[in-house]
């Protein structure tokens, strides 16, 4: 297994001669490229794959709902390791194949989505371009979800806007085949 993809990417921390906090954050989710690159950073990695690891287990956000915006803001931001490693873990909590289908395409208002995951889809849009979403965005997501599944949303989309910005940035290599699910 390489620890290099080219020059310019950051290093992949090798498993097998990780330290013992880096070693215990590996056996938490699955050890694909992206966690290895942000294993670089020893003094965060260990809590930031306990958060990760938070967000696979049962929110008030709906775990479907929450891989689709997981999913668009891979779309969103051009990460085709994102979408590709998200796509499965997608699967696993029912995610249907038409939705992938239309997200991938970038067609948020499909009939194969509820209304609330429509208006779900614009505040992610929107938190991403905006930084906020518009009043009448936020006040037709407040018809739909709770304060707390509403900064469900902003936890996962700012978790994944750091994860999709470590692949890119960092010049992350695709794994050889996606992770299964680590629910």
């Amino acid at each position: 297994m390489s620890t290099h993809s080219n020059a310019r990417s950051l290093k992949l921390i090798d498993p097998e001669t990780a330290s013992e906090p880096i070693a215990d954050a590996f056996a938490l989710l699955p050890v694909i490229n992206v966690f290895r690159a942000m294993a670089n950073a020893e003094t965060l990695y260990p809590h930031f794959s306990n958060l990760l690891l938070r967000l696979f287990q049962p929110l008030e956000l709906d775990k479907a709902l929450e891989r689709m915006i997981v999913l668009r803001v891979a779309s969103q931001s051009g990460c085709f390791y994102a979408w590709r490693q998200n796509v499965v873990v997608a699967h696993s909590v029912g995610v249907k194949d038409e939705q992938i289908a239309a997200l991938e395409k970038g067609d948020v208002k499909a009939d194969c989505f509820t209304e609330a995951e429509q208006v779900a889809f614009t505040f992610t849009d929107e938190v991403m371009q905006l930084i906020e979403a518009t009043d009448e965005t936020y006040d037709a997501a407040r018809k739909h979800f709770s304060d707390r599944a509403l900064t469900e949303i902003l936890y996962v989309i700012g978790t994944y806007m750091l994860i999709v910005r470590v692949i890119r940035t960092g010049r992350v290599p695709l794994d050889d085949e996606p992770a299964a699910s680590p629910q």
